[in-house]
Formats: structure tokens, sequence, C-alpha cells
């Protein structure tokens, strides 16, 4: 069975104009992952990232200080959902039916516990399926974009193989579906909890999966730099 590392980008830049960028620490945490790899002789045959600067600033990053050989795949399979989509389709309609969000969201991009408060209601909306809009990515849709990004590296590696993927606490989350049948807004709320640059490994076969290690940021905590534990 061949092997599939997910790692989640470093810290990003939440509450500023592009939060699609690492910040500071984000940078750091890429490189002490690169370190990890480096120091536990994890040699990949493929690594991939989504499209996300985020992505795939982590992927250089680790891929430059773990000395890893294989060039960055860039593949949209692997990005996260369009959590602006998802607000600019569902928020009107979550007001209508619960008021009480609109004192939330003045503070809701300032304030991250707010905002998981507001975006965990709209992800129940979008996951029902029940207020698609055309043109959006449904929640169905993006099952089956994991589903389809994780069968690309298995028919791309050989049983000995281990493939490194650079993505986000989303496709991680919503992978423990697949993995572990979880239901799935069980799964993708996961994702609130998921340690950048933490480490998600299993093994795969056809649809025959096992979990080797879920949001693993032990290599983080070794390193004791404050701040370095963080979940944006």
């Amino acid at each position: 069975m061949g092997k599939i590392i997910l790692i989640r980008h470093g810290k990003a830049s939440f509450g500023e104009s592009d939060y699609d960028q690492l910040s500071k620490m984000g940078k750091y945490q890429a490189k002490v992952t690169g370190l990890y790899l480096k120091k536990a002789q994890i040699i990949p045959t493929a690594i991939y990232s989504g499209t996300m600067k985020r992505q795939q600033e982590t992927a250089e990053i680790a891929k430059k200080y773990g000395l890893l050989s294989p060039s960055v795949q860039i593949n949209p399979f692997f990005n996260e959902y369009d959590y602006q989509a998802i607000i600019d389709s569902h928020l009107d309609g979550l007001i209508a039916s619960d008021p009480s969000v609109s004192t939330d969201l003045e503070n809701a991009f300032n304030d991250i516990k707010t905002f998981r408060n507001v975006f965990s209601k709209l992800l129940e909306r979008w996951v029902s399926g029940k207020y698609n809009i055309d043109g959006n990515e449904t929640f169905n849709d993006y099952l089956q974009r994991i589903n389809s990004g994780i069968h690309y590296i298995m028919q791309n590696q050989d049983e000995k193989d281990i493939a490194l993927v650079f993505t986000s606490g989303g496709f991680i989350s919503t992978s423990m579906h697949l993995i572990l049948g979880l239901q799935p807004l069980e799964a993708l709320k996961l994702g609130w909890r998921i340690y950048n640059c933490s480490v998600t490994s299993f093994f795969c076969l056809n649809t025959d999966y096992q979990l080797d290690a879920f949001n693993s940021a032990g290599h983080l905590e070794m390193d004791g730099t404050e701040g370095v534990l963080s979940y944006i």
C-alpha cells in the first residue's frame, strides 16, 4: 500500500487584506516541518500542493529545509473549499433564519472564535445541499474533488512510495470522511482543530484506507517556540 502524508499549510494572514499568504510564523513552521522531514528520513517519491499561495509557500520552504528532491506538482485537487463563496452564497439566508448572526458579524473578521461560530453555521447550510447555487462548488462537488485527488496520487504511486501533499485543513478533515467513515459535517468540523503544519498520514490501496496518524504536531511541540502551535 502506498503512503500519503497530508501537511497543512503554515499559519496564514488572518485579518490581513490578503489571507492567502504565510505569516512570519507560518514560514517558520514550514521550516521546522522541513527539518523534521529531514531528521525523520522521510523521503517522498512525489510532492503535491494545491494552487493556493499559502500551500505552495509551505511546500517550497519545507522542500528546501527537508532537502527533498522531487519538484512540487501543483494541482487544484488539493485546494481548500472556497470559504468566501460559501459566505457570499449562504450568509443572507442564514441571517434570515437566525437574526442573531448579524450581531456576531461585527467582530467575525477580527476575532477567530466569533468567525468560527458564524462559519460553522454557514458550513451546515453548505453541507445540507438544500441551498446550492449554480456556479458554486457544492459540498458533494468538494467531496468528489478530494476523492479524485487521493485517487490521482494512488494511480501514480507504487506500494512503497510516499507522497507528500501540502494542502489545507478542510481537505485534511474531510478526508476523514473517506478514511474513517465519519459523517461529512462531523469530519469537516475537525478542521477547526487541525494545527498549521501538522502531519496526517494514511496508507491506501484502491478504496482501502488505513490511518497512520492524524493532526500530529510533535515536531512543532518539540521546537517549543512561542506561538508555533496555531490553527489559522
